[in-house]
């Protein structure tokens, strides 16, 4: 009867006839295909989230992706379909605001089964005149918080061995404080240039030698490799309390 019938078609009705056949093979392949994509999970979902609960909804939405993008990108190998452990670390979450209606919240996320921990910087408006753009960023801690400190970390603008990390340094002598001992030359105050290449360490003319030796014990306590700056040495004698 089929036989017949495909028979009967002229080469044009058989021709629309396969067209369609086609089409709708390919819808059914695009539905499967989406349906099958669909379910796996385009972000990694924060475990203790109500700590969050101050943080718009669009905002945990967008740092549950972005997470998922930055871990994607730098941790070799990682199945999202194992990462369910990101924790927002006890203790260390916190709010501000100021007087334009623009809060910020920041927060360090330990993730064990990576071994990662991330900090965590979420800015948003409560001011519906105000046009500040929401966002979230997903950046590195100094090496002293993170969990597991054997590992890198690559963060969305940072990473483990980044200057800003740790520079500027400054010590200032025994008893000083900001608003009786000043102005005060520090004992040593050591910055950094990442683009220049340049580690600059400025001592008190007190004992130079001493704060020298001291300043270098310090960056050698970071993981920056200091074999990829020139450092600079420079005594200073203005305001110097010996």
């Amino acid at each position: 009867m089929l036989n017949s019938l495909w028979e009967n078609l002229s080469k044009n009705q058989k021709i629309t006839f396969l067209v369609v056949i086609q089409i709708f093979i390919i819808i059914i392949l695009a539905v499967i295909l989406n349906s099958v994509l669909g379910s796996e999970r385009q972000h990694v979902t924060v475990e203790n989230e109500s700590v969050l609960s101050n943080v718009p909804e669009s905002d945990r939405q967008l740092l549950n992706e972005q997470l998922w993008g930055v871990i994607q990108n730098n941790v070799t190998g990682v199945d999202r379909s194992v990462i369910n452990d990101a924790v927002v670390r006890d203790g260390t979450y916190e709010e501000t605001d100021d007087e334009n209606g623009n809060m910020g919240a920041t927060f360090l996320l330990d993730i064990d089964s990576i071994k990662q921990t991330y900090a965590v910087s979420i800015v948003w408006s409560t001011d519906s005149k105000n046009t500040i753009a929401d966002s979230v960023y997903i950046n590195c801690p100094p090496i002293d918080q993170m969990k597991y400190p054997e590992t890198v970390c690559h963060g969305m603008y940072n990473n483990t061995y980044s200057l800003d990390l740790y520079l500027p340094y400054i010590v200032y002598p025994e008893g000083y404080d900001d608003e009786n001992a000043y102005p005060m030359a520090p004992n040593y105050l050591v910055e950094g240039d990442e683009d220049a290449k340049t580690i600059d360490i400025m001592v008190s003319s007190c004992a130079p030698d001493k704060y020298k030796e001291e300043a270098l014990k310090y960056l050698e306590s970071t993981p920056i490799d200091l074999s990829d700056y020139q450092i600079n040495y420079t005594i200073n004698s203005t305001d110097v309390n010996c």
